[in-house]
C-alpha cells in the first residue's frame, strides 16, 4: 500500500484518526490506526462508503467492526497494519532528523545515533519502539549546542508536536478501559486490574475479595419504562458502587447489567459487610422518573462473592464467583451469596 500525501496532510490525517479513536474508546492498535487513517484520507472510497453507511444509524463502533472493515477493504495483499502505521510515524521523524542533518552541528552524544534511529523504524512498531525513538530524538535535540532561530523553532514545533500525540494516545489507552455510559472500568480494564491485584495477592500473600452483581429483572425495566430510564438505572447503580468503596477497589461493569467490585486486601467478611449494605440500599430505595414522578418499582440486585484462593488463576476465581451469584439468583434474588 503506498501513499503520496505530504507531510503536512500525513500529520493532519494522523491527528484525525486518533481522535476517532477516541471517539469510538478503540484500542490505539496498529489495525486501528491503519483503518482509520484510511478513512480521513479519503483514499479508499469503499471503505468509507461502508463507514459513512453504518454510522448513519450506529453510535458505537466495535473492534470487531473494525476488524471486519479492515479484512474487507484494506488486508488484500499480504501487507501488514503495523507497516502503515510505522511509514506514517516515520515521516514524522524523518523530518526531525533531515533538520538535524541540514545543520552544521552533530549530536553530541554518540555519532551513529541517526542510524540507530532509522534501524528502529524498521521492526515491527509497537508502543515500546516509539517511546524509545521520542525519548532518543528528544534527548539529541537539547543536546544541540546552537542553531538558527528557524531551525530551533523547527525543533521545537516538533518536539510540540510528538509531546501531544504522546498524550492523545495516553488518554485514548485510558479511556479504552472506561465505560462510556457509566464511567466505571469496562471489562478490559477490570481484567488487567484483576490479573495485576492475583499478582500481588500471590506475591504478598494478601487477601484479595471479588464481589460480582446483577440487576434483578432488567429487562423489565427496560421493556416498561424504556431504555434512556434502563442506562439512567445503570448509571445510578455504579455511582451508588463507587461511592461505597475506597483506595485501591475498583468497580466495573463488566456486562449489560452485571456489575464487579474487587478488593484488595479484603477478607471475605469486610466484603460480604459492603455487599449487604449496598443490597439494602437499593431495596429501600423508591425511584421515581424526575419528569412524571411514576414509580419504576422497586430495584432490587443480587450479589455473589468469594475470596481469592492462593495459586487461583484469574478464570478461576472469577467463575467461583459468578456460581455464588447465580445461586443467589436462583434461590430468590436480591441476596448475597459467598463461596
Amino acid at each position: 500500500m503506498e501513499y503520496s500525501d505530504t507531510l503536512d496532510d500525513s500529520r493532519q490525517y494522523l491527528r484525525l484518526a486518533l481522535e476517532l479513536i477516541g471517539k469510538f474508546s478503540l484500542p490505539t492498535t496498529p489495525l486501528n490506526y491503519c483503518l482509520w487513517y484510511e478513512y480521513v484520507s479519503e483514499n479508499n472510497p469503499e471503505l468509507n462508503t461502508a463507514i459513512d453507511a453504518y454510522l448513519q444509524n450506529n453510535t458505537d463502533v466495535s473492534e470487531t467492526f473494525c476488524r471486519q472493515l479492515y479484512q474487507q477493504h484494506i488486508a488484500r495483499g499480504p501487507e501488514k497494519a503495523t507497516s502503515v502505521v510505522r511509514e506514517e510515524l516515520k515521516k514524522l521523524f524523518i523530518e526531525i532528523i533531515g533538520a538535524i542533518k541540514t545543520t552544521s552541528l552533530h549530536f553530541s552524544s554518540s555519532g551513529d545515533n541517526l542510524d540507530i534511529i532509522n534501524e528502529a523504524l524498521i521492526p515491527g512498531l509497537s508502543e515500546t519502539d516509539v517511546e524509545h525513538i521520542v525519548k532518543k530524538i528528544k534527548s539529541e535535540i537539547k543536546s544541540l549546542e546552537e542553531s538558527s532561530a528557524t531551525f530551533k523553532e523547527q525543533l521545537q514545533q516538533a518536539t510540540r508536536e510528538i509531546d501531544q500525540l504522546k498524550s492523545k494516545m495516553a488518554q485514548y489507552r485510558k479511556e479504552a478501559v472506561i465505560d462510556p455510559l457509566t464511567r466505571v472500568a469496562n471489562r478490559r480494564g477490570f481484567e488487567e486490574q484483576l490479573n495485576n491485584s492475583i499478582e500481588t495477592a500471590n506475591a504478598e500473600a494478601l487477601r484479595l475479595c471479588l464481589i460480582m452483581a446483577d440487576i434483578d429483572h432488567f429487562k423489565q425495566v427496560n421493556d416498561t419504562h424504556g431504555h434512556l430510564v434502563g442506562d439512567n438505572v445503570l448509571r445510578m447503580v455504579a455511582a451508588t458502587f463507587k461511592d461505597s468503596v475506597k483506595g485501591r477497589d475498583l468497580v466495573a461493569r463488566i456486562g449489560g447489567e452485571e456489575f464487579a467490585i474487587l478488593l484488595p486486601d479484603t477478607p471475605s467478611d469486610g466484603a460480604m459487610k459492603l455487599a449487604e449494605k449496598i443490597r439494602i440500599s437499593f431495596e429501600r430505595l423508591d425511584l421515581k422518573k424526575k419528569n412524571t414522578g411514576e414509580s419504576l418499582g422497586k430495584i432490587t440486585l443480587s450479589f455473589g462473592l468469594s475470596e481469592y484462593n492462593t495459586g487461583e488463576s484469574a478464570i478461576d476465581f472469577m467463575s467461583r464467583t459468578d456460581e455464588a451469584l447465580y445461586r443467589s439468583k436462583k434461590t430468590g434474588r436480591n441476596r448475597v451469596t459467598g463461596l
